[in-house]
Order: structure tokens, then sequence, then C-alpha cells
């Protein structure tokens, strides 16, 4: 979505990407079938592979084997790039529940015209119910259901074009993007099921669990492109090797110019066209103050690099260990911090702990990252531009009223300003009276025992109002009661 004009104010703020929709609902690759049934509207098949079950795991691992052809082919679409994948996932079922079958996000799957799956087989396949790759889900269901702490292995084959789009899974003059590229199990919830959800108009609605990553990608064709990843690579690996533990793992391929800073042990990557170099080193260097000042209030970075990249995707996209801003934000660069490139750097990049470090359902409680992530704008001009703080709140905040509650899910809203408005800025607002209700020290404790308790998890709205409670010596349902809709029930 493109930036409106400063005349009408920085509309789109932050942000995430938007979708349109409606809601919902290196590995062996060989097989051994003993039974076959037909995935919907695919030519290929889910074979039944009747295997030792796999070893439980902490983690969902993912063993990937990835190819990417950068050389252009004409097709229907345009001249198109090709990605190969082959993926093996192994998943363990940490619930108290039985699960009667398995759903995977599949982006990739979401455009059937550019996408092809060959093959795929589980060793707990139905021999008789079909798989399904419909919405951009894979639903294969079981023999038997998994029962509580039993494994499942599966593997899968596929191919999909790469057209020249400005998307998380496109190509233009500068840049590839593999964004949401591979299969991935979303999180698991008890009484719900699996927190698998449609496009909405606005927001996002893709879930991920903390999960291993071991990623090996082979590039064909161009071979002067640099590679931007949420990972650092294996040394002296050649294709591409990656290990990586986290909550998503996405690739950029890149012509761009490289700019390099530190944040105490972390290693900052940035990324910009050369005609933007001074906004790109800039955008490095705050990213980089950044990951020191969060790191301090918030808990370590937990990874050894963050990269941050100048990208056509619409305003920001964070990924775990990767972030992209749109170059419609370098035009706002000042220099002093008091900018919108400024903000939206600080913002994205404490993504890195709110929805990295720390998940959320993100269709369904937006605010437990969107609002935290703008109010962490905040507590980066404290400390990094205390003179610009009342330039925060007017240009970020105050100028956009909304009386809607903060905690509606993004299936409610229709327009992205309203969702904005509401979401990230009365949510901002709201924790800001939180702040000030319960004092900045508890506050702050607050916000660490979050990270520190949500580390690796999917945390709720029950957990915030729980620890600020336990923090605070006095009582903050008042606050909810004003912002929410769904505030914690008294007493």
């Amino acid at each position: 979505m493109p930036l409106r004009s400063a005349a009408c104010g920085f509309l789109l703020l932050c942000l995430c990407a938007c979708s349109a929709g409606t809601p919902p609902a290196s590995a062996d690759f060989s097989a051994t079938s003993s039974s076959r049934a037909t995935i919907a509207e695919s030519t290929a098949t889910v074979t039944f592979t009747p295997e030792p079950t796999p070893a439980p795991r902490d983690r969902p691992l993912y063993k990937i084997e990835a190819s990417l052809d950068t050389r252009l082919s004409p097709g229907v679409n345009g001249e198109t790039m090709s990605l190969s994948v082959r993926e093996q996932v192994t998943y363990t079922n940490h619930s108290a529940e039985t699960i009667p079958d398995l759903v995977l996000q599949f982006e990739p799957a979401r455009r059937k015209a550019l996408f092809a799956l060959q093959s795929l087989s589980a060793n707990r396949a139905s021999q008789t119910a079909p798989a399904s790759t419909e919405n951009g889900q894979l639903r294969i269901p079981l023999d038997a259901p998994l029962a509580p702490g039993e494994s499942v292995s599966l593997r899968l084959e596929y191919r999909r074009s790469i057209t020249q789009e400005n998307s998380l899974l496109g190509w233009n003059s500068y840049q590839i993007v593999l964004g949401n590229w591979y299969a991935f199990f979303p999180p698991y919830r008890e009484g719900k099921g699996w927190l698998a959800y449609a496009p909405g108009k606005v927001g996002e609605y893709l879930n991920f669990p903390y999960a291993d990553f071991d990623i090996r990608l082979d590039i064909q064709g161009d071979s002067t492109y640099l590679v931007a990843a949420s990972g650092v690579p294996e040394k002296e690996e050649t294709p591409w090797h990656f290990r990586f533990t986290g909550r998503s793992f996405a690739l950029a391929l890149t012509t761009q110019t490289l700019f390099t800073r530190t944040a105490g042990d972390v290693e900052i990557l940035g990324f910009a066209r050369p005609q933007n170099a001074v906004q790109g080193d800039f955008m490095t260097g705050i990213a980089a103050r950044a990951v020191e000042i969060f790191t301090e209030r918030y808990g370590a970075y937990p990874h050894p690099r963050l990269t941050v990249l100048e990208s056509e995707l619409p305003d920001g996209m964070e990924f775990d260990g990767l972030v992209f801003l749109n170059p419609d934000l370098f035009p706002y660069y000042a220099g002093d911090g008091a900018d919108y490139l400024t903000a939206i750097t600080a913002h994205e990049t404490a993504h890195e702990w709110w929805y990295g470090r720390v998940g959320n359902d993100q269709a369904i409680d937006p605010w437990l990252d969107e609002a935290f992530a703008v109010y962490s704008e905040l507590l980066f001009y404290e400390r990094a531009y205390p003179s610009h703080v009342k330039w925060w709140w007017w240009n970020r905040v105050d100028r956009y009223a909304s009386n809607q509650c903060v905690d509606m899910h993004i299936y409610q809203f229709t327009g992205f300003r309203d969702y904005v408005d509401t979401v990230y800025l009365r949510g901002a607002r709201m924790l800001h009276a939180v702040r000030t209700r319960m004092g900045n020290p508890a506050f702050e404790e607050s916000l660490r025992e979050l990270q520190s308790e949500g580390l690796g998890r999917i945390i709720t709205a029950a957990d915030v109002f729980r620890i600020f409670q336990s923090r605070s010596a006095v009582p903050l349902s008042s606050i909810w009661d004003e912002y929410l809709c769904m505030p914690p029930p008294h007493g």
C-alpha cells in the first residue's frame, strides 16, 4: 500500500504488510509407499510412509534444501525465476490434547498458477482420507490422532515461480525476496486447535511458534547477489547453509550497498541502493542503537546478527533477524532523529522482541505485538533522542484519534487507517496510562518479566494482565476497562 503525502499525514505508520481476504477458518526425500490419497486440486499424492516414529523435539524442526534459479524464463505472468524446495518437518505434540490432523501454513501454494506440489509423504498420514492444499494451507488427516508427547514427520517437494512484483515472494531490479516461502506449523492452542487463519483486509494473520531450521540454499544463475538472511551462514559451506532457532526464517538476495554496525556482540547489517546511501547508513545506525536500548530494557537480542534492508515491500515488515523498510520512508529523513525513518526503524527493530522473542496470535490479538512495538519507539526516543519525545507523541500518536477497542482482531477492521489508529496508536496510549498509573520502575520490570516468561512462547492478553497487575501497587482494572472490549474480570 503506498504512503500518503506528508500533507495528509504519514498514514501507514509502522507496519506490517496488509493483505486482502476473509477470515477462516538436508534430508533424504525418497519415500516408501504403501497407500495413496489424492491431494485436492493437485496432481501430487500424499504417501503413507511406514517409518519409525521420530523422537520427541522441544520445537518443530525444518530441514530444507532449496534451489533458486535467478535466470529469467518467460511465462504467462511475465518473466519468472524458479524456486525448488525439498522440505522435511518433524513435529511433536506438546499440548494436552490429541490432534486429529496436521495443518501447515503454506503461502507458496496460495498462487496456484505459480505453484506445483510434486510430492508429499508422512509417516502418520491417513490411508483413506485425502489431504488438501487450499487457501494457503496444507491439511493432512492422520491415521490416528497424534497423542500428547507423540511426534510425526512429513516430507514435501514443490516448485514456485517467482514473478517480478513487490511481495514476500517476488523480485525487482535490485532484490529478490523470499519471505514466507516454506510450509510451517502454526501454534496449536488447547481448546482452539491450530492458530491458522486466512488473510484479512488489514494486518498480519500468520502465527509462528519458535522452531529449529537447518537450511541449505543453492543459487543458480547470477552470482553477483549478496545474501541477507534471518540467520548467519555456516562458514566456508557451499551451498549456503544456515542453522537457526527462532520465529521465522526469511531470505533476500540483493545488489544493494552494504553498511555495518555493532551493538554489543550483535552484528548489524544494513542494505540500501547507492542513491539512498546516506539514509541506508543512518538506518543501520538507528537499528544498532535500538538493539542496544531494547537489550537493556527487555533482555538480550537472541541472535548474533540483525539485518535491515531497503525493500519495496509496503512500509515495514519484520521477520526474525531480518527487517524490511520501504524507500518511501527515506524522504522523511532529517538526520536528527525527528523523522519517520528513525521511528519506523526503531519500531521494526522492536518487533525482534515483540514478535521474535515473544510471540502472539497476530490475527486475534494484534495489540500484543503492535501496541508494544509502538510504545517501544517512545522508550527508544526517551533514551536516544529525549529532546524529540514531544515530536514523537504528536507526529506518531496524538494526531490520530480513535475510540475503538484496542483488543479488536484484524477481521473487525475494513480500513488500514482505523486499524493502525486503534491497535497501534490507541494501544500505545493505553500502555502509557498503565505506566503512569503503576510507575516507571514497576512498568519496566513488567516488560522484562513478559519478555523473560514469554521467550519462545505465544503469550495471551491474560499473561499481560497478570504480570502488570502483579507488579502494580494499585489496581489497573479501570484502564483495561477504558481501552479494551475484553478486559480481565474484576477481583
